[in-house]
């Protein structure tokens, strides 16, 4: 051995120590950020089941709230009915509506905690049973064969202040309920948001630890065989994180060949490690569900990734919701030999996503009977079937006939988005004109926009226009959007309909002169109970459904929903659907 090389041998003899070290020590510090990484995601799942199971609770809590105040209205609705008819059918009603209350009332105080609310329950208890007492009393009236006295009861001063007492009660329960939820559900999106931030910047700290690692292994290691062991103790320890991961993680080949993969894998599949190692996609979840993959996976080898979701049998004829993530792998010429897969099981939080649309379902279904008996019965009073009414008694009827009214609509916007959302609507796609849908809407809202003092305009356009599109569903989106328009314009201002097409699509637009939308609400228009504040745009209360029912039905007809402001002052709604073909097609 010559001078040189003695010295380069005796100076890596000298500098390999403090290198290993230096390694060791920057390997331990990815593989703990790694792990650091893969504990805070799990915590994050974790934090976000326990929100959905605390907003089902919530809604629980508030059900048990309205079931408990319709009761009460149950019961009033009871003893005037008894002290209108005297029939003893309607005084055995009101007995059994009274001894529901207490039922109910019973019921609210198993299932809400104590503190704040047990004080607000024996508020509801005192003024209940001053409530109650009043209603027996008007029962011995009528009994007793008085006629003034029993007009007496009817509308009495005193009972509607205990009636806006219990309304008011009612209200602080449910709004401290909501603001509960609310802080829950913003302190888990600054929870997710931190967790997003620290996984993301956090793993790529960590990667750039372990790569400048492996690049100063690759430099100084002297030898074939110490570069091996050095990868293989990487790949080990790669092998530890991944399987620490709640996750399943591998990467698949351009051909779908599963070419590494965590044990994750093998405790969902119950397959021995290494039985799957050579599997294929296709092999492994199956004919369904790898057809429910392959676009996307056509996707990620054009070099994009990808975000979707899908559900699979498990051996154990398990039914597994998952969300999958694919990053395509590039090498230095551009080609993508494959992808790596990052796939998490969403079937707990699906499940909770499931439970809260049926009990939203079922208390929109459950509340119509009762709004429907008090809506007739309101309405048989400002008939004067019963006698005709002070101007007093009129006033308030018909402001409760207006109230029941927009619960009703609140109902049935819930249930149309739920169903919409859940996919239970079918829709019929068509080839069709949309000119003369558009004039079929425009006609049967004209008398609304006469009542607005708003002039609807529309200009057809001059070549033949097809979409393709479920009919009475289009109309429900226009019909929806016209009534906006109208509702929002100024009194003699008009509302401009356009039709155009543009490409592959066609745009339909609607524009009026109203005072917009802040630029700050914009981006959350189309989100579900979503309404514009401000005294100057509420001269008419809405639901806050109908632009996200629009958007749910365009996306169930493959199109899409916008806004944009107008020039000059006003709001421009616009959708586009994509250009008709002949034939018909049904869509579940």
């Amino acid at each position: 051995m010559n001078s040189p090389t003695r010295a380069k041998a005796s100076r890596w003899r000298r500098l390999r120590p403090t290198f290993n070290v230096k390694i060791d020590f920057l390997l331990g510090l990815g593989l703990a950020i790694l792990v650091a990484v893969g504990v805070l995601a799990h915590r994050s799942i974790d934090t976000l089941v326990d929100t959905g199971r605390s907003e089902a609770g919530t809604y629980v809590t508030l059900g048990h709230l309205e079931t408990f105040l319709g009761s009460i209205r149950n019961a009033v609705a009871a003893q005037r009915t008894y002290l209108l008819t005297g029939s003893r059918s309607d005084l055995l009603i009101y007995a059994k509506a009274r001894v529901r209350v207490g039922r109910e009332l019973d019921n609210m105080r198993a299932q809400i905690p104590g503190g704040e609310h047990l004080q607000r329950l024996r508020d509801f208890q005192l003024v209940v049973g001053e409530r109650l007492q009043r209603l027996d009393a008007g029962i011995v009236v009528k009994l007793r064969g008085n006629p003034g006295a029993v007009r007496d009861q009817l509308g009495a001063p005193a009972a509607v202040a205990l009636d806006q007492r219990i309304d008011a009660i009612a209200e602080a329960f449910r709004a401290r309920e909501l603001q509960a939820l609310r802080a829950r559900r913003s302190e888990t999106g600054l929870n997710a948001d931190t967790s997003s931030f620290l996984i993301t910047w956090g793993t790529a700290f960590a990667c750039a630890l372990l790569a400048w690692a492996m690049i100063n292994i690759h430099r100084n290691q002297i030898g074939r065989r110490a570069a091996e062991r050095a990868v293989r103790a990487s790949e080990a320890q790669l092998r530890l994180i991944t399987d620490s991961v709640p996750a399943l993680i591998g990467y698949v080949s351009r051909d779908g060949q599963l070419l590494f993969h965590n044990r994750t894998l093998e405790r969902w599949f119950g397959s021995a490690p290494g039985n799957v190692f050579v599997d294929t996609l296709r092999g492994l979840f199956g004919e369904e569900s790898y057809r429910a993959m392959a676009p996307h996976i056509d996707t990620v080898l054009t070099g994009k990734a990808v975000d979707f979701n899908f559900s699979f049998y498990t051996p154990d004829k398990e039914v597994k919701n998952l969300s999958a993530q694919f990053v395509p792998r590039r090498e230095e010429t551009g080609a993508v030999p494959g992808f790596y897969a990052l796939v998490t099981d969403i079937t707990a939080l699906t499940e909770v996503e499931r439970i809260k649309s049926e009990f939203v379902a079922t208390v929109s279904h459950e509340l119509r009977t009762p709004l429907t008996s008090i809506r007739g019965s309101l309405g048989l009073l400002a008939a004067g079937v019963t006698g005709v009414l002070p101007d007093k008694a009129k006033q308030m009827v018909d402001i409760a006939m207006q109230n029941c009214d927009r619960l009703v609509r609140l109902i049935n916007d819930i249930l149309d988005s739920e169903r919409i959302m859940s996919g239970k609507v079918q829709f019929k796609l068509e080839s069709l004109d949309p000119s003369d849908v558009i004039e079929s809407c425009l006609r049967e809202t004209e008398s609304f926009a006469s009542a607005n003092g708003v002039r609807l305009q529309y200009a057809p356009p001059g070549g033949a226009v097809a979409v393709r599109a479920d009919r009475d569903r289009l109309a429900q989106v226009l019909t929806n959007l016209f009534s906006n328009a109208c509702k929002f314009s100024p009194s003699g201002s008009t509302v401009d309909v356009s039709l155009a097409t543009r490409g592959e699509k066609v745009r339909i637009d609607v524009c009026d002169r109203g005072p917009g939308v802040p630029a700050a609400l914009a981006p959350r228009l189309f989100e579900r109970f979503m309404q514009v504040d401000g005294s100057n745009l509420r001269r008419q209360s809405g639901t806050g459904l109908g632009l996200a029912i629009c958007k749910g039905i365009l996306e169930r007809m493959h199109g899409s929903i916008g806004y944009a402001p107008r020039e000059g002052g006003g709001s421009i709604f616009f959708f586009e659907l994509p250009n008709g073909r002949d034939g018909a097609v049904t869509n579940g």
